[in-house]
């Protein structure tokens, strides 16, 4: 009998192999030392400080809107750094078809999507929460940075909103990763067209409070929008209707990765991989 492995297949032994596979890929990141991660923390910690002193200098010459205060601008920047990682999500989908290891992936007991999904929250997730989530967290009131949300609510509100960015955060590298797969093994070319758009059109790195009314409006609707815009925003209290941000979000979801889904599992029957 031919038995369809999906995402959800096998509850209690995937939950297990998640759990190993993210524990494996936690201690992995390490294998060479610390220190050849601790660069890219370094960046981000020198990003996050430029950017606190940008807008301090913009809200002394009073060029901030009137509908978001420097408190919530800086909450809103400590908070895109602290989840960098869950906001800008790239897993291994794209990169190892061009190593070459995706191939490996399909062979294992599990969903490829699960085994992609257990990669990411080991590699990158754990490793950036400690290393500088948390130092940033605590290093935050000495720029006079509140980590606090605006209310207990908005906190529970926020939570909510970003495990349905990361459920869209997924089913859009899943997408990129189709179309490396279109390409050809195009792997650098999608990346550089993800690259390209993510930062800008999801609002990670500024928000669409500093935009044209207009224009921030349209970006904070597209998919990407509801990525880092939406549990940004309920965090800071800067969403005026945080249930429809909300409700934008869940429909997203559904759309993506139902449109993933069927998209990868066409783009499979065109992969070309080399190496191993």
């Amino acid at each position: 009998m031919k038995q369809v492995k999906t995402i959800l297949s096998g509850c209690g032994s995937l939950s297990r192999a998640v759990c190993s596979t993210t524990l494996i890929c936690s201690k992995q990141i390490f294998d060479g030392g610390f220190l050849c991660v601790a660069g890219g923390y370094v960046v981000q910690i020198v990003q996050f400080i430029m950017l606190t002193f940008i807008w301090k200098t913009l809200a002394s010459t009073n060029a901030l809107p009137a509908n978001v205060s420097l408190g919530q601008l800086m909450t809103y920047t400590l908070m895109s750094a602290v989840l960098h990682q869950e906001l800008n999500i790239i897993s291994p989908a794209t990169s190892s078809l061009w190593e070459g290891s995706i191939i490996g992936r399909f062979l294992r007991p599990m969903a490829i999507e699960a085994s992609f999904i257990s990669e990411t929250i080991g590699r990158f997730w754990v490793p950036n929460f400690l290393f500088l989530g948390i130092p940033l967290l605590l290093f935050a009131p000495v720029l006079s940075v509140s980590p606090l949300p605006a209310s207990f609510r908005m906190g529970i509100l926020s939570l909510i909103s970003l495990l349905l960015a990361i459920c869209i955060g997924f089913a859009i590298d899943l997408l990129f990763a189709s179309l490396a797969m279109n390409l050809k093994n195009g792997c650098f070319a999608a990346l550089a067209v993800r690259e390209a758009v993510y930062s800008l059109l999801s609002g990670e790195m500024i928000p669409f409070s500093l935009f044209p009314q207009k224009l921030g409006t349209l970006f904070s609707l597209l998919p990407l929008g509801s990525v880092a815009h939406g549990p940004l925003t309920i965090y800071t209290g800067t969403a005026h209707f945080p249930y429809r941000v909300l409700a934008l979000q869940f429909f997203w979801t559904v759309i993506l990765w139902a449109f993933a889904i069927y998209v990868f599992n066409k783009s499979k029957e065109r992969m070309i991989s080399f190496g191993g």
